[in-house]
């Protein structure tokens, strides 16, 4: 439309979707038969939806968590939190009720299994009668269960750390084979092999031996719009996602508006519950793929276990997902992760935060200032890469992660032990590289005043073994009124044509 909002999807020279949008939030869908109305708080946050099938009302508290999703199809659900906003219990009308709790590295333990749940180093080792091993490098690669653990699923790995292979307790197996960019490409289960077609980190197509499917999403987004299934125009067949205020999928209706699909999930995204599967649909939370071989849900970077809410492996970007690398989201019933890389808030267009950001608040954009120095200048300048988003950099500053002075091991790894030294470089492209953590993420270049600090390459000479980042490592923080500003960088490495301006600098 005028706005730059969309207005119709088109397939095959007929509308398959049109979209009424108004002070940029969608308010009317019509889909095949189907006309859905869309309505909204104070806040832009989605209130209900409503449709022939029934209607949804979502409730919020002060912090801007679900408290309530009523629904006429599925009944009521209660959500009830801690004081840092963390899931502890669901209610559901129609399904026993769910309980967690979390230990002070947040690692979510399930209260309503029998047993006790026992966490080392935010590794599962133990849940109810469960038991879970792992290999050095914190990959998930057997779980026992059942009496005198009998029953043994195990898991296989690449180098790149990205699962192969699968075999089940009966002893069926299943493998999967991967791009040079870390999608799967294929799955064999049964000597049955899916192919899969990919636009950018979204999955597209699949193919199998009789068997093509396509999806539409949402613009800009992981919220899926459409599922296209058979051979050719005059075979395809059209069905609408109808999805919640996280964009996870409730039901697919077909082009007379009749429900072909519809499913009851618990709190982190298992199906409790499928009431309707005339048409399969392996769609599930943002950016996730349910693989019925496993029961595990493939979520792009890394493979996701709704039935514990935790990751199979540790996350890939390390400490810039966060300082657990097995957790999912902050809560599930607002946040989503559809890289498995960071999660951030639920809402339309998804853009990876960091744990700790504030969703609700945004740095001032100033088009109109400068731009942040850069090597041209005369004067010089110290540069640092981060994902962390400018409204907590621009407040806080950057602090070491702990207390060792030792500029070697620092070099090595500055998190174990955790290091004294906040790691810059005089060198803007590798303040870049590590602006997208090697080109996994989007995320920002901090340029910075030239503070005193240690130039690791002169004090270390032949031990330095990263010549190459130009390393000048500044002992315990960084002042905020050291930072000038940030550019965004975008995952490819290159950056935006403008910079956010520090409002705290001096």
């Amino acid at each position: 439309d005028k706005g730059g909002h969309l207005a119709t999807v088109d397939l095959n020279g007929r509308t398959l979707t049109s979209h009424l949008f108004q002070a940029g939030r969608e308010h009317q869908r019509q889909q095949g038969q189907l006309l859905s109305h869309y309505h909204y708080d104070e806040q832009g946050r989605l209130a209900q939806h409503e449709h022939a099938h029934g209607l949804r009302r979502y409730t919020y508290d002060k912090s801007g968590n679900l408290t309530r999703r009523l629904d006429t199809r599925q009944g009521q659900h209660d959500y009830h939190y801690d004081p840092l906003d963390r899931l502890t219990r669901a209610d559901h009308s129609q399904a026993p009720t769910e309980r967690f709790a979390h230990d002070p590295a947040g690692n979510l333990l399930m209260q309503d299994r029998p047993g006790p749940g026992i966490v080392v180093g935010n590794r599962l080792l133990l849940q109810g009668d469960r038991h879970y091993d792992y290999d050095a490098f914190g990959n998930l690669i057997r779980e026992r269960r059942g009496r005198a653990q009998q029953w043994v699923t195990e898991y296989r790995y690449d180098c790149q750390h990205r699962l192969t292979g699968v075999t089940q307790p009966d002893g069926s197996q299943a493998s999967y084979r991967y791009d040079p960019f870390g999608r799967r490409i294929s799955k064999t289960v049964a000597g049955k092999t899916t192919e899969f077609f990919w636009q950018g980190d979204k999955i597209i197509a699949e193919h199998t031996a009789g068997q093509h499917r396509s999806y539409l999403y949402e613009p800009d987004s992981f919220r899926p719009l459409a599922l296209l299934e058979g051979f050719g125009p005059a075979n395809t067949k059209a069905f609408h996602y109808q999805l919640d205020h996280l964009g996870t999928p409730q039901e697919l209706t077909n082009a007379q508006g009749k429900i072909v699909w519809s499913a009851h999930y618990l709190a982190y995204g298992q199906i409790a519950r499928l009431d309707v599967g005339i048409v399969d649909n392996p769609l599930r939370f943002q950016g996730q793929y349910f693989d019925r071989e496993s029961g595990l849900h493939y979520n792009r970077h890394r493979y996701y276990n709704p039935d514990n809410g935790r990751y199979l492996t540790p996350d890939p970007v390390k400490l810039a997902g966060g300082l657990n690398g097995y957790l999912y989201v902050p809560n599930p019933t607002g946040w989503v992760d559809p890289l498995g890389l960071n999660s951030c808030p639920g809402k339309e267009k998804c853009e990876p935060v960091t744990e700790g950001q504030n969703p609700s608040t945004n740095t001032e954009t100033n088009e109109g200032a400068p731009s942040a120095p850069t090597p041209a200048t005369k004067k010089q300048y110290l540069y640092r890469g981060d994902s962390r988003h400018p409204n907590e950099i621009f407040k806080h500053g950057f602090k070491s992660r702990g207390k060792s002075t030792d500029l070697l091991l620092h070099s090595r790894d500055n998190t174990n032990p955790p290091s004294n030294f906040v790691p810059t470089s005089t060198s803007r492209d590798v303040g870049m590289t590590f602006a997208t953590s090697f080109g996994l993420e989007d995320g920002f270049l901090y340029t910075l005043k030239k503070i005193p600090g240690r130039d690791v390459n002169k004090e270390l000479g032949i031990l330095s073994d990263y010549k190459i980042e130009k390393e000048i490592a500044i002992p315990d923080r960084i002042d905020r009124k050291d930072i000038l500003g940030a550019t965004p960088v975008n995952e490819d490495g290159t950056s935006a044509n403008y910079s956010l301006i520090n409002p705290y600098r001096k």
